[in-house]
């Protein structure tokens, strides 16, 4: 009869990637988002500036 391992687990090993906003200097963060009007998808978005409006909308950086 085999012995059962138990799984391994993942936890602590995970690293949130970030990048720097070439417009502020502030880390930005990897986000869904959903848009009526325009591409919908992963952005990059500075989550302290990200109100909503038109105009941080034209700051979001789209993830390729």
């Amino acid at each position: 009869m085999a012995t059962k391992r138990p799984a391994k687990l993942a936890i602590g090993k995970k690293v949130q990637q970030t990048r720097i906003c070439p417009e502020t200097g502030k880390s930005m963060t990897a986000v869904r988002v959903v848009q009526s009007e325009g591409p919908s998808g992963m952005q990059w978005v500075v989550l302290e500036d990200f109100d909503g409006s038109d105009a941080s909308a034209q700051r979001m950086i789209p993830i390729r």
